[in-house]
């Protein structure tokens, strides 16, 4: 008797992304948690694993971005994403500042 089994769905991050998340090996700071940005201000997207609130998808690992507006205590970041503008919402955690990028 043969049951057909169907794979079982782990999500964004069970199990199978691990050590992707895992690059931080260094403790979070206070001051890292409490970073300000300005609306304006170029950030690059970097997942902080140790934080796991506002945390983007990984696929927005190391993209630049723009911050376009706060929400609460969390920013949001316009980015492009394979030729479509989206916007994304996530704490200082898991942004750094960037230069701004150059033109052609």
């Amino acid at each position: 008797m043969y049951i057909n089994m169907v794979k079982r769905v782990r999500g964004n991050r069970g199990g199978h992304s691990r050590q992707q998340l895992s690059k931080h090996r260094e403790r979070t700071t206070v001051n890292q948690l409490l970073k300000l940005f300005e609306i304006g201000d170029n950030v690059v997207i970097d997942l902080n694993s140790e934080v796991q609130d506002a945390m983007p998808h990984p696929r927005f690992q190391g993209k630049p971005g723009k911050i376009v507006g706060k929400r609460g205590e969390a920013y949001e970041v316009s980015l492009m994403d394979g030729g479509k503008e989206k916007t994304i919402v996530t704490t200082s955690a898991h942004l750094k500042k960037s230069a701004p990028p150059k033109k052609a």
